[in-house]
């Protein structure tokens, strides 16, 4: 069942999607249990799978700004923010 994207966004998030439709973003998509058919989701959304991230049950995902806020919506996901660098501490 469809829901607002509003709660798995971050509003400067949602804004940067909003404010650029038709731009490729680089994002991770979280999930607490991914539906059987991620992959045909995901497809389907118009979005490309870059990596799986076991450890945080999330997706590394590539796609629009409107294609992205459409997948906010879907029941499973429970998180997307943007795709971000990691540093490690030496």
């Amino acid at each position: 069942m469809p829901r607002s994207a509003a709660g798995t966004l971050s509003p400067e998030f949602h804004a940067a999607l909003a404010a650029q439709p038709d731009t490729t973003f680089s994002a991770i998509l979280r999930y607490e249990e991914a539906p059987e058919d991620v992959d045909a989701q995901l497809a389907a959304a118009g979005l490309t799978l870059t990596r799986r991230l076991r450890l945080i049950r999330g997706l590394a995902v590539e796609g629009t700004g409107q294609n992205l806020l459409k997948l906010a919506a879907a029941a499973w996901v429970t998180r997307i923010e943007a795709d971000q660098p990691i540093h490690t501490m030496r």
